[in-house]
């Protein structure tokens, strides 16, 4: 089995991390079209909009009443989306998005802080791997020159 570098360990893990997080963000989304489809179907139910129905029906004389009536409604609606808007925000799903995102985004800085870090070591490791060879390599042209020099001498 390849050895794996810390860099990349901890870039996979923010991968995993934000795929989690995008998994339970469309969860939460079909929890808010689920709870609004419910919203709707109760506003539907609520005597304001029966009787705005009937008023619709009978609206070419009494266009005034139906207009208030449809203000209602709409006030209606708003009060009930509202509170199930606030119910939302408590639900599992949506506490669920808040964690993944939140380790999706730590991991997500913990690896780009690591690959920084490791870029450092590497570039260290090599300046001196490079500073031995440039030295050795002067040591033996120092060497072979004084060789020749004594040859010739």
């Amino acid at each position: 089995m390849p050895r794996v570098s810390k860099a990349s360990k901890q870039a996979a893990e923010a991968r995993k991390q934000v795929g989690a997080a995008a998994r339970s963000l469309g969860d939460a989304g079909k929890k808010v079209v689920k709870t609004a489809g419910k919203t709707a179907r109760e506003v539907a139910k609520t005597r304001d909009a029966k009787k705005a129905k009937k008023q619709a029906k009978v609206a070419g004389k009494a266009v005034k009443a139906a207009a208030a009536t449809g203000v209602k409604l709409v006030e209606t609606a708003v009060k009930a989306g509202q509170k199930s808007a606030k119910g939302l925000v408590k639900t599992k799903e949506f506490k669920k998005v808040k964690s993944s995102s939140k380790k999706a985004a730590d991991a997500t800085k913990k690896a780009a802080k690591t690959s920084s870090a490791e870029a450092r070591k590497r570039s260290a490791a090599a300046r001196k791997t490079a500073q031995k060879k440039s030295a050795a390599a002067k040591k033996t042209a120092q060497k072979k020159a004084s060789q020749a020099r004594k040859r010739a001498g």
